[in-house]
């Protein structure tokens, strides 16, 4: 199997049936037509990047979900959705020279950077990468730790959408699990700064010390001052990125196993709302905190290898300005209730 077969099975592992269905236009052509293109689909999964990369597959794919009913949860999932606009943005840099940066809410200012979002776009690990980040944060995840300590049980909330929070876990957990959360940590500041650029700002002029945060993550340097919100977030994810990949040699960085991201619907659980999980008390060790506290939704759906990991640190820059141009060429417009919103 090639790289683009390889990239093209795990996008299939992504797709619900309606994914599928959507994908043939199964209301549109004879029902036989569309079992031959679903088969045709399932024996060559590369020829869904294939499809995606045409851009009237992908701008009706976002137009599905765009539409007012709530029922537009049913008809595709959060990844394709997703999936749908990073190949869209990535056909729209090839002819562009430029691509908008989102510096305040009302106001955008123009990049010359096209032509190197196309060459990092280019790579079809890279758009599957991005799709799969966006798709993870369809939904966060919470809960509580618990730590004994001299004076005590220490109860303290972690979620997923919150970097000093999330942060706060590795303190309480062995060197061989701390991987999955320095990979969350960098999917985090790659999401935030590329989505939701405000709520970094918001952190930082809050409770959020960069000086302190580099320390207790385990960077092994305070970030450089003088660096705007955008470029310190770059500087974190990076390093999150390394050490993840410093560790992954050894350990998995992942401990879910790669699923189908069902519809966001009625009968899922909004972003937001996962409800949080306790550690009992009495059986947690001084400072620490069994693997099993961390859920899986809290790391990525998908293992992913060192090499990516150190790939996805030097390419930081380049997946945050494509991040952003997606979100406001095609993410917002369609709905923001497609993604968790940041509790920063």
């Amino acid at each position: 199997m090639d790289d683009l077969e390889r990239i093209g099975a795990a996008y299939l592992s992504h797709l619900t049936e309606a994914d599928l269905l959507a994908l043939v236009h199964a209301d549109e052509v004879p029902a036989a037509t569309a079992q031959a293109r679903l088969a045709a689909l399932r024996r060559a999964p590369g020829l869904l990047l294939d499809a995606l990369d045409r851009p009237p597959v992908s701008a009706g794919l976002l137009n599905l979900a765009s539409a007012g009913s709530a029922a537009r949860f049913t008809l595709i999932s959060p990844f394709l959705v997703f999936a749908a606009a990073i190949h869209r943005i990535a056909a729209d840099l090839q002819t562009s020279a430029y691509a908008p940066e989102r510096t305040a809410p009302r106001l955008r200012v123009p990049v010359f950077d096209g032509p190197q979002l196309a060459a990092y776009l280019a790579s079809a690990a890279h758009r599957l990468f991005l799709a799969e980040l966006l798709a993870s944060f369809a939904r966060s995840s919470g809960g509580v730790v618990v730590t004994r300590t001299p004076q005590g049980l220490r109860r303290r909330r972690w979620n997923d959408l919150d970097v000093g929070r999330l942060a706060m876990l590795l303190d309480s957990l062995p060197e061989p699990d701390r991987a999955p959360v320095w990979r969350r940590l960098g999917d985090l500041a790659l999401f935030l700064s590329g989505v939701f650029p405000a709520a970094i700002e918001r952190a930082l002029t809050g409770r959020l010390d960069p000086v302190r945060l580099a320390r207790t993550t385990g960077l092994a340097s305070p970030p450089a001052a003088g660096l705007g919100p955008a470029e310190l977030f770059e500087w974190f994810g990076a390093g999150w990125y390394r050490l993840a990949a410093r560790h992954a040699g050894r350990y998995s960085i992942s401990s879910a196993t790669a699923t189908p991201a069902g519809p966001v619907g009625a009968s899922a659980v909004p972003a937001g709302t996962v409800p949080a999980g306790t550690v009992p008390a009495g059986t947690v060790p001084a400072g620490t905190v069994p693997a099993s506290a961390v859920p899986a939704s809290a790391v990525p759906a998908s293992t992913i290898s060192a090499t990516a990991l150190r790939d996805n640190a030097e390419h930081f820059h380049q997946a945050r300005r494509v991040l952003n141009a997606a979100a406001d060429r095609y993410l917002f417009p369609v709905s923001v209730d497609w993604l968790g919103q940041p509790w920063a």
